[in-house]
């Protein structure tokens, strides 16, 4: 080319020639091409080391074993069953001792009201003392006629701990004393009463309850008596679960009862039903007369709706509640003829309030309560009981210890509650509990909690990727356990009442498998069945659907009051590649990443705003690296811990501490990767910030060696989940804000796999890096000069569920909030997009919401693989290959502010409800649902959402002091870089372009803490000098000599425009169509000094996998 030659004089007028020069070609250009973004990502993985990495896995040999169900179901319920019997155990252990005691002493233990001498616990997640217990009472409860545990109660307690699964352990008797152990500050103390509580209540039955109450609401109840009777049915509605039934009948000249499905049934006790009677129950009013008679019969109406087959199995009790005279009828015979139909199954527990009752009125109640009229013939009369307060105060009592009035079981095994949010870990827990007697008579409950995450955790572990999972439900066909709930650990998860297995066990044949495991049997059957795989984040990126022949195996787990059954399932044929070769250890390869329990190599360094050290890679294990999972969780590191560890990776410790083979394999096979990171990466490629490699065995390094937090788990983050749905693609992200300080930044991640040859490719790795937002905006420029042209074009990038992974909305953006759908900003293309089917809507049931929840999808197909164009709407679309993204040219027209959704981008799409037409927001659509009956009115036909990836409770270690007077991890010498281009080549530096009240600025390169989304921060805001530059500066120019260089460069920028419009004219004369768009125009005219992207020879002698060869550093 003409203009080549000029290009060694490196003369600032001569590139602004060649700009002008693109310029005028782009503003013909037409085509894009996604290939060369493709190269570039490609390049990316490899300055990270993917293609050193997976050349070292294709190196190894794979041994496959066939995956036992049988085996694998019957192992995980043994060990899930010898939890359970350790709760047992312990649970005997506690109500010996009580009984023993009969909680006689009188020395009052510490108020659980009151502050103490508590200490923070990693096991208890809040302040404890384990050497004292404490105590809480209700209002209602004499201190005078209390009694406590002795301290063999205490000592029991304490032993118990050596479980290491128990959370709190806790005494509850009948007059409403609760003791707690270990000891520690409880809210809510003046309103808290155990009796009121499910854990309670279910122990003194074996059988579910149908509950009703008829309250009066005549003339009678007025004014303060309503109120309480009120505040009473609530407190008995909060006794039930979830496998209770609960109905209210209201009276006065007549019987009401809730309207819709509530009219003619019972309803299970939920969180929803719940607050449909609590509101009923506010509005109503007292007036008119009091008909025992219509409440009656609707209240027997209730238990007869029910069949008989299921009312045997259920305990029935009515709760009948006035303050007044009946005035009309005959109430013992309509009880009589009622009852009778019903075997004489229903109880009946009368409450008479106030000073107004006559005698008349008590003797009814009475007989009502004894049901004086009933025939034993029918079937065995069970007697309620009786009782009148004139003080109101004792009804909440009274009505809440109904089952009290019982002759209470005292059960030999323990009762297990659904599981339930724990107030103080925010994870979910299960309680167990088992009744004391005092003087041979139920006297309260002692219990402990059990954190779900623990019981189970073999169940959280099963590899996903290996079409392999695990649920557990119990004899009532209730969830407990199901990849599709709630994970167990997300401290931000809500109760779940919706938790029917049939909801996210959806293939047809399914109901053979359930109804076995609910009769407690064991069994296995080959099935056709959907997996549901998350993409992600669930509201943002959806699910994926896939279909597979997989094999069901189910068996009991065997305890002491379990009805829970454990089903596996895997993918027929399936089977595990384990490596088969034992690497050596190196000197170094492991770091752990506590640098609070293991001394680091120096230097020491600061990037961002993290503590690291440059010379190593560190190191952390999540739970599963280890044989047994919930060993690790929830127990505090130590010095000793990290030290075996590392002896034993090392060779110097021969008892293993709990790691899996294949873990220690992952650290020794990543290890030369690290040498990589430090010389060719850090060299080569100094715009990345972090680099990681997570391994599917628990096994994460990170360069800079960082630390992370206690319980971070890669499994559980979004980017795990969006590369392992995409295995083998470069897995580009919508840029977030670093939380590490970095700014805005987008990952790119690409799976490490098996090397294939007799079976599908599994993943073995990730590999991971996290680049500068403007970094990769300055890439596309440079590849694509089209897109440095503003005035016309506009470049954007999005990923395959349509978020927008480049924008220039990120880059005028100070920051981010959130990621952001092309819906939100480019309703035109948006609307091209879906009338084409390129861009869709995919559904998914969102079961404890009720909804159906929309994402969205970005998929060419047929004639259309090589991408679109739309002259019309003013852009194209090409599809980057080997990765998830597509890159779009638009030009610029005057509506582009049209967009189809106009909530905020960062409104959560679980509460946007989606609007009319096809291009919408990430929004819901309600679904119909049967809140009496706790189920969908339609059971099949649709496709379950994935879980919400689990918030753990993490808790942060301050290292401001550590990092305040350190030098930057990476050398940027940002003041030495004149250009934009050159500033966001490393990844510390920002190019800055406002001051701190946004008035623009002569762009200069800054350190990017100081100028985070290009604008400063301080009130000096200008480039500093470098090098030479520091010395006196030379004398300027004279202005003689401004004058002649801008006259002389106008002169010849006008010139050099007249040629270009020739030679494009001449060109279209000749009929060539020259408009294809050569992205490395730039490159091709001028060999910069300073390559974009120059990538090595990875394939290196020296950084092979069973070199010995490390960085000379102490790491003990």
């Amino acid at each position: 080319m003409v203009y080549a030659s000029g290009c060694p004089m490196r003369s600032r007028f001569l590139l602004l020639c060649l700009f002008v020069l693109n310029l005028a070609v782009l503003q013909n250009a037409q085509d894009i091409s996604g290939n060369t973004l493709s190269r570039e990502l490609d390049k990316l993985a490899d300055s990270i080391g993917w293609s050193f990495l997976q050349g070292e896995y294709n190196k190894l040999g794979y041994k496959e074993t066939k995956i036992d169900g049988e085996k694998q179901v019957d192992e995980i319920a043994g060990k899930i069953g010898r939890r359970m019997i350790e709760v047992d155990n312990a649970l005997r252990k506690l109500k010996e001792a009580v009984e023993e005691d009969q909680l006689s002493s009188t020395d009052v233990p510490q108020d659980c009201c009151m502050d103490g001498d508590y200490e923070e616990s990693i096991r208890f997640r809040t302040q404890v003392s384990e050497h004292h217990l404490c105590y809480s009472k209700p209002d209602s409860a004499n201190q005078k006629d209390l009694r406590f545990p002795s301290n063999n109660v205490l000592s029991a307690m304490k032993s118990n701990l050596g479980v290491k699964h128990l959370q709190f352990q806790y005494i509850a008797n009948g007059s409403g004393l609760f003791i707690n152990y270990p000891a520690t500050k409880l809210t809510d103390c003046d309103t808290y009463d155990p009796r009121f509580r499910p854990f309670y209540v279910s122990t003194t039955t074996f059988f579910p309850r149908d509950v009703v109450v008829a309250l009066d609401i005549s003339n009678s109840m007025r004014g303060e008596k309503l109120n309480e009777a009120r505040r009473a049915v609530l407190t008995v509605m909060e006794t039930l679960s979830v496998k209770d039934r609960f109905g209210v009948v209201v009276f006065n000249d007549e019987a009401k009862t809730l309207d819709g499905c509530y009219e003619n049934q019972l309803v299970p006790a939920t969180s929803t039903t719940k607050k449909k009677f609590k509101d009923f129950l506010s509005s109503q009013s007292g007036d008119g007369g009091a008909d025992f008679g219509a409440a009656l019969r609707k209240a027997f109406m209730y238990f007869k709706a029910n069949s008989s087959v299921e009312g045997n199995g259920r305990d029935q009790i009515l709760l009948f509640l006035t303050g007044g005279e009946n005035i009309k009828g005959s109430p013992l015979e309509i009880i009589r003829d009622e009852n009778e139909a019903l075997q004489n199954r229903v109880v009946i527990h009368t409450f008479g309030i106030g000073t107004e009752l006559g005698i008349a009125e008590r003797e009814l109640l009475t007989n009502m309560a004894e049901q004086t009229m009933n025939n034993n013939s029918y079937g065995h009369v069970k007697i309620g009981k009786p009782v009148f307060l004139e003080n109101l105060n004792s009804l909440r009592e009274a009505m809440g210890t109904y089952y009290d009035y019982f002759s209470v079981p005292i059960s030999t095994h323990p009762t297990y509650t659904q599981p339930y949010k724990d107030f103080f870990t925010n994870e979910k827990i299960i309680t167990g509990c088992l009744p004391f007697a005092m003087s041979g008579a139920f006297s309260g409950v002692v219990c402990a909690d059990i954190l779900l995450s623990k019981m189970v955790a073999e169940i959280l572990y099963i590899k996903q990727e290996e079409f392999s999972y695990a649920f557990i439900i119990d004899g009532g066909k209730r969830t407990i356990v199901h990849p599709l709930l709630p994970d167990p650990r997300d401290v931000k998860a809500k109760d779940q009442d919706i938790n029917n297995i049939y909801n996210f066990e959806t293939s047809g044949d399914v109901s053979q498998i359930i109804d076995s495991m609910k009769k407690g049997s064991k069994g296995q059957k080959n099935l056709v069945t959907s997996i549901i795989e998350g993409r992600g984040e669930k509201y943002l990126d959806g699910s994926t659907k896939i279909t597979l022949k997989a094999v069901y195996y189910w068996t009991p787990i065997v305890a002491p009051g379990s009805n829970l059954s454990l089903c596996i399932v895997v993918e027929q044929n399936n089977t595990v590649a384990d490596i088969d070769f034992t690497p050596q250890p190196s000197s170094g390869d492991f770091l752990y990443h506590r640098w609070d329990l293991n001394q680091w190599p120096a230097p020491f360094c600061r990037h961002f705003n993290r503590y690291a050290t440059q010379a190593k890679s560190t190191v952390k294990l999540t739970p599963d690296a280890f044989n047994e999972a919930y060993s690790y969780t929830g127990v505090k590191e130590t010095e000793v811990r990290v030290k075996q560890y590392k002896d034993y990776l090392s060779g110097d410790l021969f008892t293993n501490p709990g790691l899996k083979a294949s873990a220690v394999k992952s650290i020794r096979l990543t290890y030369p990767i690290e040498k990589f990171w430090t010389t060719i990466s850090r060299k080569e490629a100094p715009y990345l910030v972090w680099r990681y490699v997570a391994t599917r065995d628990g096994v994460m390094r990170n360069y800079p060696g960082i630390r992370l937090t206690n319980d971070y788990d890669y499994k559980l983050r979004p980017w795990y989940h969006r590369t392992v749905a995409q295995k083998l693609l470069n897995v580009v992200s919508a840029p977030y804000e670093d939380s590490w300080g970095a700014g805005k930044i987008i990952s790119l991640t690409k799976t490490v796999s098996t090397r294939g040859a007799t079976h599908e490719k599994k993943i073995e790795a990730i590999l991971g890096t996290d680049l500068s937002i403007y970094y990769f905006n300055q890439l596309l420029e440079d590849k694509y000069p089209i897109c440095a042209n503003k005035t016309s074009y506009n470049c954007i990038v999005i990923d395959n569920s349509g978020f927008l992974v480049m924008h220039p909305h990120f880059i005028e953006t100070k920051s981010l909030k959130g990621q952001v759908h092309i819906a939100y900003l480019e309703g035109r293309i948006s609307r091209s997009l879906i009338k084409k089917g390129i861009m869709y809507r995919q559904p998914c049931r969102d079961t404890g919401n009720k909804k159906d929840q929309f994402t969205y999808r970005v998929k060419l197909g047929g004639t259309e693989l090589n991408g679109i164009v739309d002259s019309e709407e003013g852009y194209q679309l090409r599809p980057v290959s080997g990765s998830n993204v597509f890159l779009i040219l638009k030009q610029k027209h005057k509506n582009d502010e049209d967009k189809c959704c106009h909530v905020e981008y960062f409104r959560d799409p679980s509460s946007v409800q989606c609007g009319a037409g096809q291009c919408t927001c990430l929004c819901y659509t309600d679904l119909s649902f049967n809140e009496c009956k706790n189920q969908y009115a339609i059971m099949g036909g649709f496709v379950p959402c994935n879980s919400q990836l689990p918030t753990l409770r993490s808790v942060s270690t301050p290292e401001e002091d550590l990092v305040s007077n350190l030098p930057t991890c990476f050398p940027t010498n940002c003041a030495c870089r004149k250009t934009e281009r050159e500033c966001f080549r490393t990844s510390g530096c920002s190019w800055c372009t406002s001051d701190t009240h946004g008035n623009l600025v002569d762009g200069f390169c800054d350190l990017k803490e100081l100028c985070p989304y290009q604008q400063c921060l301080k009130d000096e805001c200008s480039g500093k000098c470098c090098g030479s530059e520091c010395n006196s500066p030379p004398p300027p120019p004279e202005p003689g000599f401004y004058i002649g260089v801008s006259v002389g460069a106008g002169l010849f920028v006008i010139v050099l425009i007249i040629v270009v419009v020739l030679i494009i004219r001449k060109q279209r004369n000749r009929g060539t169509d020259d408009t294809y768009l050569d992205p490395t125009f730039d490159n091709q005219i001028c060999n910069d000094k300073e390559d974009y992207n120059t990538m090595p020879n990875y394939y290196v002698a020296d950084l092979s996998a069973h070199s010995e060869e490390s960085i000379n550093t102490n790491t003990s």
